[in-house]
């Protein structure tokens, strides 16, 4: 990850790795680029976190890192005031828990046969007693069978504990297996249609509906085939319940003047979906509640919650730059503006590029702003320099909030805003969550977009994937 600045010898430092995961007591070596080269500079490491793991400068460019505790830390390389970093994640060893080392592991189950879509919890037994390690869940044939580490969203947006089995609609065998340092058991899965018929569709009633503030409508799923062994359906809104109530049934009901993107999905199989795209009018979405004034210098209010949160704590929706819908997974493959790449080596990607033949875009057009399509009324993405107004006049603080983790910002007014550690999603894996806050901005150029990211007391601006899934804190003027 780069982080730049307007330094006048030195432009930005790049380390790599960007990102890696060590044992505890085991070393990595980290490398800074400076840019541009020969500027001779010295550069200075430093780890946010030496309880976690300690850095020790090995020569001009690289340093060596020793995992101490257990958790995430930024090791930084900086030249004066120009930063670059690599997120360094310090895993606890098998022989770190409970009363000593693992002397065995074991699964309550060695075979197991599942149905399309079907799914079974694992459980882990470890030998002596009282012995605790960190386990890692592994198939071996991921078109037939996955297994969570405690990374796959569930169709009602939580998270499936590791383990869980997941039997996908194809045939087949595969080996699941737990593994702990050297020592692993494992459960043969087979896979059948047998009895169990899978969900190939699901519709609804309407795909457009507009209400007025009070009026409420019932939209009605209808799941195909009608003989599927799961009709079960889940219901979710791109909107706070202040603004679009939606029961378990699918009842909508008009509470505040917005736009919503209601959304039903297999209780089995998330990736089976159909939406219904809302807008509701009358009355104000503007509430003393959601509209924070921190006495910014600009005018400028930021709202008290994300786009899809109910409460200030809640991460709510994650979106890819400039797309207005949250997915299942997020990567280049399903991104909304993919790029196009032509035999003299040239890349341009179809909306918001700078380079020769690009559109010359670098800012958010509205409708592919996520809280302007989901919130209307005003609000809309920050751009970095609103971001960095932010940063430069309120005080930043880590803190527990109800339970989560994140960053209480107060204004020179003393109001505040809680911006929830909601990490980010990479393909289909939540990352760093409680650790780490990234929050896109409104700003971004062919395959990268900025992002404002923050971990304990440490906030940067940072350069990343515009496919990527990330939290937006919605502003109005």
């Amino acid at each position: 990850m780069t982080v730049t600045s307007d330094a006048p010898s030195v432009e930005s430092i790049t380390v790599t790795p960007a990102m890696v995961t060590i044992k505890a007591t085991e070393e990595t070596i980290l490398t800074a680029t400076v840019t541009p080269d020969g500027t001779g500079a010295e550069i200075k490491w430093t780890s946010d976190n030496p309880s976690i793991a300690k850095v020790e400068k090995i020569s001009d460019t690289q340093a060596k890192v020793t995992g101490v505790g257990v958790g995430t830390v930024k090791v930084i390389a900086s030249v004066g005031s120009v930063l670059g970093f690599s997120e360094v994640t310090v895993e606890k060893k098998a022989s770190d828990g409970g009363e000593g080392e693992v002397e065995m592991i074991s699964l309550n189950k060695t075979e197991l046969q599942l149905g399309f879509y079907q799914t079974e919890q694992l459980i882990a037994t470890l030998r002596p007693e009282g012995v605790s390690a960190q386990i890692t869940w592994m198939s071996s044939n991921e078109d037939v069978v996955l297994v969570s580490n405690g990374d796959m969203p569930a169709a009602d947006g939580s998270i499936k504990p590791a383990g869980t089995v997941i039997a996908k609609n194809k045939a087949g065998q595969a080996v699941v297996t737990a593994t702990v340092g050297s020592l692993s058991a494992s459960c043969t899965v087979t896979v059948s249609s047998g009895s169990v018929v899978p969900v190939q569709s699901i519709s609804l009633n309407k795909h457009e509906l507009q209400l007025a503030v009070g009026e409420q409508f019932q939209l009605v799923a209808t799941v195909m085939p009608e003989n599927a062994t799961e009709k079960g359906v889940v219901w979710s809104s791109s909107v706070q319940v202040s603004k679009l109530y939606i029961d378990e049934t699918g009842l909508v009901k008009g509470v505040q003047a917005c736009t919503a993107t209601v959304t039903v999905r297999c209780k089995d199989n998330p990736y089976i979906y159909d939406t219904c795209q809302i807008t509701v009018t009358g009355g104000s979405s503007e509430t003393g509640d959601e509209v924070a004034d921190l006495g910014l210098p600009s005018g400028l209010k930021w709202c008290s919650m994300n786009v899809g949160a109910s409460k200030p704590e809640d991460y709510g929706n994650y979106y890819a730059w400039a797309e207005t819908s949250p997915k299942s997974s997020y990567s280049s493959s399903n991104y909304k503006y993919p790029s196009t790449s032509y035999s003299d080596g040239i890349t341009i990607w179809k909306k918001y590029d700078t380079t020769p033949g690009g559109d010359g875009k670098t800012k958010l057009d509205a409708e592919d702003d996520a809280a302007t399509a989901n919130l209307g009324n005003g609000w809309r993405t920050p751009t970095f320099k609103e971001w960095k107004e932010l940063r430069e006049n309120c005080t930043w603080t880590w803190k527990t909030q109800n339970g989560v983790n994140g960053m209480l910002v107060t204004g020179p007014n003393g109001k505040s805003i809680f911006l929830p550690a909601g990490g980010w999603y990479e393909n289909s894996t939540l990352k760093n969550k409680t650790t780490y806050g990234s929050y896109w901005t409104a700003t971004g150029d062919g395959g990268t977009a900025n992002a404002v990211d923050f971990i304990n007391n440490d906030k940067d601006k940072a350069l990343v994937p515009r496919c990527e899934g990330r939290s937006i804190r919605p502003v109005k003027d």
